[in-house]
């Protein structure tokens, strides 16, 4: 590894998880990843460094000697990138201000979205103020704030994270579509999972699979963490996909798309901003998300 990237510096914030945690199964609530995206970091991690960092298998998780001289590095180094940040923060009084913001994709014509709203009235307060806007996947924004290269991110979060704030939203309602070559579908008024046993069930979204599909459904489960995936997997005709229906609702006008009714199979998918806790900007962080909030309450007062 003779530079870091931004690439390394997520799979090391992966590892000092991991090790925190103590092993990958605990590791993936606070990651808010599952077990098969850590591991898949991990091995990368120790492909790059040509070294094995830790034992993982039936015995438990446990650090090599060079995987301990590693998390020991770690803290010098996600100590010098806070104190840089800290630095940077510090003179943001007298110099321009820097405001680093993540959004989930396809969030701007969901009608409960502020975000819009929040950046023009946060620019009308701050003139001189720089924003910094990224389009993330919202399994990617943990580990950006957390090493401090976003100073907050809107997206979606099904659980508490250690070492962030989360401040709820607003919900997204997300029901599963069908193409227009499911007929017979497209005629049913009410289904049950049973009868859309044959097509692929897709999300963007991290809910468990499981807790849309019962334990015991072993059927073929497809994740994408764009919408936009989820929509082109769903226009091929071979999978039902849940869609937000302020998204969805431009392809059902169009005639391509159109929404099942299958029993119990409806996500209230939870738009929150997360923010690291006592990190840089907290002024702008809690006037940005104070904005969003009291524009939803002046909408659903109107």
């Amino acid at each position: 590894m003779n530079y870091l990237d931004d690439v390394d510096l997520k799979q090391l914030r992966i590892f000092d998880a991991v090790v925190k945690c103590g092993g990958f199964t605990a590791a993936q609530e606070m990651l808010n990843i599952n077990c098969s995206t850590i591991s898949k970091a991990i091995s990368e991690l120790e492909r790059r460094l040509d070294v094995t960092l830790c034992k993982r298998g039936r015995g438990g998780f446990e650090l090599t000697e060079q995987g301990e001289m590693l998390y020991q590095l770690n803290f010098k180094l996600f100590d010098a990138i806070g104190d840089y940040v800290n630095a940077v923060g510090s003179i943001g009084k007298t110099a321009p201000r820097t405001f680093r913001i993540a959004v989930v994709d396809n969030t701007m014509t969901d009608p409960h979205s502020h975000f819009l709203h929040g950046l023009q009235q946060l620019q009308r307060e701050e003139p001189n103020l720089n924003i910094d806007l990224q389009i993330l996947a919202s399994d990617d924004t943990p580990l950006s704030l957390l090493s401090g290269t976003l100073d907050i991110a809107v997206a979606l979060v099904y659980r508490n994270i250690s070492g962030l704030r989360v401040c709820h939203l607003y919900n997204e309602e997300v029901v599963p579509y069908v193409a227009a070559q499911h007929e017979v579908l497209w005629r049913q008024s009410a289904l049950s999972l049973e009868d859309i046993a044959e097509l692929r069930l897709t999300t963007y979204t991290h809910q468990d699979p499981g807790a849309l599909l019962g334990a015991d459904d072993n059927r073929r489960f497809f994740f994408c963490p764009q919408i936009e995936g989820v929509l082109i997997l769903a226009l091929t005709g071979n999978h039902v996909a849940m869609l937000p229906k302020f998204y969805a609702q431009r392809w059902v006008d169009s005639g391509h798309l159109k929404a099942i009714n299958v029993d119990g199979l409806c996500i209230d998918s939870p738009i929150s901003a997360m923010c690291k806790v006592n990190g840089p900007n907290q002024d702008l962080i809690d006037r940005f998300i104070d904005i969003m909030c009291n524009e939803a309450i002046l909408k659903s007062a109107g």
